[in-house]
């Protein structure tokens, strides 16, 4: 109880310094800025802010990267309602109901909605996050090799299936993601792997320039493709009204059945916001008396996918933080926040960082507390953001991005593969692959093979040890159900 208290202490005391606070709110307008501005989103955002992060301390630089995220999921509803293009692929959702009542002169009470409904299910994932988290914490303590080998291959599994229609497509990244991240040397027996003869490659890939190069320099590549569009609309048009209590508690299932499947859709790994929101919007839709008015402008629409995208926030977390298997791309890159700082999740950080955990928790919810008010200041600039052309914004981006790599090492090498992380990006998306089972993939690699090799020298080489383990066979049997669920459920609607 008194170490519990003492971690509760600490962890107030690094919120409360000037610069968690300054940072906090910076993070929210930064995530807000880069939700508005269509093409990026929070893993562009977390991308670009993480060379940063090596120059501040860890509650800081969580509480930075936190608040990036969650801003960023948010921000991407104000372009999809004004003007119809989504600021992220969360937002997608949002575009059918939120536009059309912009449209129809309702923008105000569309955009209270939507910042509403975010705040709501973002505060529900944090209080999930701080119930679930300690519990699955003390679960994955009894964890060894076998069981992280486990949970690896579900994370990179789930991923793969559903980064894209093709699960071929899907391995195929996975697993380049994790060949990637066996150059250098051989931890255990210090042999050279895919060095080509250069000492930079001794270590191995940097994770930092390769999680920029490939989000945001591969964005800026498929960003200058795309046609010069100006876009022009009033700004009065953006004058917030928010919902009364009457009709938020009209809605109250909506909101209730919307944080629940954003929490979840977010700890299932690789599903994301998109994925929640668009589950979020088809319940609404299938539970309501009036299904034929979703896509005609009705708040319902509006409230349904934007508490459902926030909610992934705090869902996507919890994998992250207990279990070191990120729920989402954007949780892939803070993931390699924590590394960065010489964290490794799991249970051991619960056990040995209590004060972190109490700050992760209280600072995500401090985000959402602030959004509601940072929101309303930020919808009324939007406009000016919204019709920022392209080419302002894919110049800054690769500029911010090779500022942060070259600033943080001095080292061209870094900045090469950036640049070659970009360039590979690009190419993997031009060819219609995804990118997130590929960054997930150059995540999860070390964990999966140092399970693996430990793994078969606990077993002598026996490959069926690994299911000699109750954890372990639990985890491949939840995976097998979860790759036969669809067959499952067709089966049982043809009989």
């Amino acid at each position: 109880m008194y170490g519990d208290l003492q971690a509760l202490t600490s962890a107030l005391t690094q919120l409360a310094q000037p610069v968690s606070i300054l940072l906090l709110v910076g993070g929210i307008v930064t995530g807000l800025v880069i939700g508005i501005l269509p093409g990026l989103g929070p893993p562009i955002a977390i991308a670009l802010a993480l060379p940063f992060t090596f120059y501040l301390d860890t509650v800081p630089s969580l509480i930075l990267l936190l608040g990036i995220y969650s801003a960023a999921i948010y921000g991407g509803s104000i372009s999809a309602i004004a003007v119809g293009i989504p600021g992220t692929g969360a937002a997608i959702a949002t575009v059918q109901d939120g536009h059309k009542m912009f449209k129809a002169g309702q923008g105000g009470e569309a955009l209270g909605f939507s910042l509403t409904g975010s705040i709501i299910g973002g505060l529900f994932s944090v209080i999930c996050l701080a119930l679930i988290s300690p519990l699955l914490a003390q679960l994955a303590a009894k964890f060894g090799p076998r069981e992280y080998l486990a949970i690896s291959v579900f994370g990179l599994v789930v991923v793969v299936r559903v980064a894209g229609q093709s699960l071929s497509k899907g391995l195929l990244m996975g697993g380049l993601g994790i060949f990637l991240t066996t150059w250098g040397l051989d931890e255990l027996n210090g042999t050279e792997r895919y060095t080509f003869g250069s000492y930079h490659l001794y270590e191995g890939l940097p994770l930092v320039p390769f999680l920029v190069g490939l989000f945001a320099m591969s964005e800026v590549m498929i960003g200058a493709e795309r046609a010069l569009t100006k876009i022009e609309f009033s700004q009065a048009s953006l004058a917030v009204r928010l919902p009364g209590f009457r009709q938020l508690a009209n809605m109250k299932d909506v909101l209730l059945r919307s944080s629940v499947i954003g929490t979840i859709i977010g700890i299932i790994p690789g599903e994301g916001a998109a994925v929640g929101a668009f589950f979020a919007y088809s319940e609404a839709k299938r539970k309501s008396a009036h299904p034929e008015k979703f896509g005609t402008g009705i708040p319902e629409g509006i409230v349904a996918p934007e508490t459902a995208n926030n909610a992934t926030v705090g869902g996507a977390l919890v994998p992250t933080l207990t279990l070191g298997v990120p729920g989402s791309p954007a949780a892939a890159v803070l993931l390699g926040a924590l590394l960065i700082q010489g964290l490794a999740p799991g249970p051991r950080l619960f056990a040995e960082r209590p004060d972190l955990m109490y700050s992760i928790f209280i600072g995500l919810f401090l985000i959402n507390v602030l959004m509601m008010f940072i929101g309303l200041v930020a919808i009324r600039f939007a406009a000016r953001l919204i019709m920022v052309p392209t080419s302002i914004i894919l110049p800054t981006v690769m500029l911010l991005s090779f500022v942060g790599i070259y600033s943080v090492s001095n080292s061209f090498f870094n900045v090469g593969v950036l640049l070659g992380a970009g360039i590979l990006g690009y190419v993997v998306r031009k060819l219609g692959y995804s990118i997130a089972p590929l960054s997930i993939g150059f995540v999860l690699g070390p964990i999966l093979e140092n399970a693996l090799r430990q793994s078969l020298t606990i077993a002598d080489g026996s490959v069926s040890e690994f299911f000699n383990t109750p954890i372990g066979l639990t985890i491949y049997a939840v995976l097998l159900l979860t790759i036969l669920w669809e067959r499952i459920i067709s089966f049982f609607k043809r009989r």
